[in-house]
């Protein structure tokens, strides 16, 4: 009875230290599995769900080596996906009975592998590693996976390594499964992904040549797609884009070879044959490419630009009809400077005369009344033919070595009459930073100066006008001060429009055309400059004119001539052609004052007859311009012809630089504007007396 007890009493301890064994294995291959779970939760791909495993089942399952192999389909052979060992890197199995089993879920240890189809094929340096294998698969949608475990001596996988394997079998199925769930996801994304990127990329394209349809070819030119198939009144039917333009077969060779450089290209005109109505239209487009660099086609717009081209062409016959008109008013004006100026010659002339004829104080103020006036007249007409020159665009400076100081005093000479007849004092202040010579156009530099100057002293009743010249950053700064009436804030704003005064109502006493400050403003620009004011009403103004300075870098000009005497102990011969019986009596009665003989001839035919009849009688020809019969230029280009080369002198009213050019072109020596004013022609007589006593 006793050892009855002793050995029941025996299994049952037997049996409890197996129970607690089997809850100690259980609890292990539990932690095994969380620790599984956990490792493979983070896992994004079949490869690191699989490493993942295999770091657990090392722990558990005594391997050397493991090998997963991996295909998508039944028809395909296992592949190598994940090794321990680089022998079996990229390997590729055969599929026999064993490996069938293991990716229905059943896990089989083989004690002679060598003797199992799937590794009879296997190399020596490959099968020494695989004595011993433990396998196991899983089928799901995606494909199969096997796993095998190996080691390079037999008999090391006990049952509990199957089971244990077996245990985490379905564990690896779900993450499979899972891994697959969101491959497919993340590969739907992805797809989705590029055809919004190639849409966005598409209509980014459109948007750079956005216009009425899009259109799209592959590189051999056929579309692809096309937003209408109506282009205007043109209905495109053909498959490729060059065979939209069947009647100008020049066109679509240009586009085809426009396409041909791969590059992107814009405002390529087509217009519509004139039986679809002749519209114009506009292509632009640009190449697309793969991720390869592998050109895709050609993606653009073609827009509708007939109203623009319509619009373009009405404004370049507007521009043709406004420059038309702006020389037909140039024409007009210098039509007008010379009617004008052709009495004025006389008016100016006989004036001149009867102011020597031994006129009375009182006469003699009538007469320089009617001098002053006659001047003023001779001012406006040089204002607007001025300004008509430089709206016309018909207008240059002529710069050359100029002494900025000759053309202040020669402005300050003219001017201080003036200012001494008003009790304004005039004075001039040079810093001695201002430079002798430099580079300009000394006409136009003292028209400046004769502009602001003379405007400084018409509006200033009492007090000074002051001519500051000196030099700031390299800018000539002439600063013209006066002590007048000063200007308005708000008349300044137009004050340089041209024909705009200071004030309208108050002003006119003053006289002018308002044309100086304007004409001034232009030739400022013209060399680079600006001009500003500074001025307050009833106090005074303050005209700054600021120039960039070109200095000469070897200055050669010499010191200013002082102005010839008239010679009138060396009388002249002098031929004089005009048509006008008044202005023959005043170049007549001009020249025969200052001691010259004077002949007259009434047009161009008369010269040449006179000239070569009494060739050696004349030592001048004063030639009118504008003469009936035979003008001036063709009665010079046929004395000059002939062998003649008797001084010439231009006598027109005709003064533009175009026109003064054009004399000196065909022979002439001199230039004399009408209205004749008597320093200018002494000045002229001076220099052909000289000439006349040195032969």
């Amino acid at each position: 009875m006793a050892n009855y007890e002793s050995e029941k009493l025996q299994e049952t301890l037997l049996d409890l230290m197996r129970t607690k064994e089997r809850e100690k294995q259980l609890r292990d291959e539990n932690t095994a599995i969380l620790a599984g779970m956990a490792a493979m939760a983070g896992a994004n791909t079949k490869r690191q769900v699989f490493n993942s495993l295999l770091t657990v089942l090392r722990k558990y399952i005594g391997f050397e080596h493991a090998l997963v192999l991996t295909r998508e389909d039944e028809t395909a052979p296992l592949q190598e996906l994940v090794t321990t060992c680089r022998f079996f890197e990229s390997s590729v199995w055969p599929i026999g009975n064993t490996f069938i089993r293991s990716m229905h879920g059943e896990s089989i240890a083989l004690f002679d592998p060598k003797q199992v189809y799937e590794f009879k094929t296997l190399p020596n340096e490959l099968l020494v590693h695989c004595q011993s294998v433990l396998l196991t698969g899983v089928k799901v949608s995606s494909g199969d996976a096997l796993l095998l475990f190996f080691h390079s001596e037999k008999g090391q996988f006990s049952p509990n390594c199957r089971r244990v394997l077996e245990r985490f079998r379905p564990l690896l199925e779900r993450a499979i499964i899972d891994i697959d769930y969101r491959e497919r996801l993340q590969s739907l994304v992805t797809i989705r992904t590029q055809e919004l990127t190639h849409s966005q990329q598409r209509f980014k394209d459109f948007a750079r040549t956005v216009g009425d349809w899009f259109w799209e070819v592959d590189p051999d030119y056929r579309f692809t797609y096309i937003s209408s198939p109506h282009l205007a009144n043109h209905v495109i039917d053909t498959h490729s884009i060059l065979n939209i333009f069947p009647d100008q077969p020049e066109f679509a060779a240009l586009l085809e070879n426009v396409l041909s450089q791969r590059t992107t290209f814009e405002d390529f005109e087509w217009q519509l044959p004139k039986n679809e109505g002749g519209l114009w239209i506009n292509f632009s487009g640009t190449p697309y490419f793969n991720k390869h660099g592998e050109l895709l086609g050609f993606r653009g717009t073609a827009k509708d630009i007939t109203y623009r081209k319509k619009r373009l062409e009405e404004l370049q016959e507007a521009r043709k009809q406004a420059e038309t008109a702006n020389k037909a008013k140039s024409e007009f004006l210098a039509m007008m400077s010379h009617e004008i100026r052709t009495p004025l010659n006389a008016v100016l002339g006989l004036l001149d005369i009867l102011a020597d004829s031994g006129l009375d104080l009182q006469q003699s103020a009538w007469v320089n009344q009617m001098d002053q006036s006659a001047q003023l007249l001779l001012t406006i007409i040089n204002d607007i033919l001025d300004l008509s020159r430089i709206e016309s665009g018909n207008f240059e400076l002529f710069n050359a070595e100029m002494a900025l100081s000759s053309s202040l005093d020669l402005v300050v000479t003219q001017l201080k009459e003036q200012a001494n007849k008003k009790q304004i004092e005039l004075e001039t202040v040079v810093s001695g930073l201002v430079p002798a010579t430099i580079i300009s156009d000394k006409n136009r530099m003292s028209q400046v100066l004769f502009n602001l100057v003379g405007n400084a002293i018409k509006f200033t009743h009492e007090g000074s006008v002051r001519v500051d010249v000196d030099v700031v950053e390299n800018n000539l700064h002439i600063a013209i001060t006066d002590t007048g009436i000063g200007i308005a804030p708000e008349a300044q704003k137009s004050l340089f429009n041209p024909f705009i005064q200071a004030d309208g109502s108050i002003t006119r006493q003053f006289g002018g055309t308002g044309l100086g400050l304007a004409i001034s403003q232009h030739l400022i620009k013209k060399m680079g400059g600006r001009i500003l004011l500074k001025s307050q009403l009833g106090v005074g103004s303050c005209f700054t004119v600021m120039i960039p300075i070109i200095e000469v870098k070897s200055p050669n000009i010499q010191p200013d001539e002082k102005p010839l005497c008239v010679l009138h102990n060396t009388p002249m011969n002098i031929l004089v052609a005009e048509d006008s019986p008044t202005n023959q009596l005043v170049a007549k009665l001009m020249l025969e004052k200052r001691g010259h003989q004077v002949r007259i001839a009434s047009n161009g035919h008369e010269v040449i007859e006179m000239a070569n009849q009494h060739l050696g009688d004349f030592d001048l020809i004063f030639m009118d311009i504008s003469m009936p019969g035979m003008d001036g230029i063709s009665a010079t280009k046929a004395l000059r012809a002939s062998g003649m080369s008797l001084p010439i002198i231009a006598l027109t009213a005709n003064v533009m630089k175009s026109d003064q050019d054009e004399y000196f072109n065909v022979g002439m020596n001199g230039f004399l504007a009408k209205p004749i004013l008597a320093k200018e022609l002494d000045s002229i007589l001076s220099q052909f007396q000289i000439a006349t006593n040195t032969h």
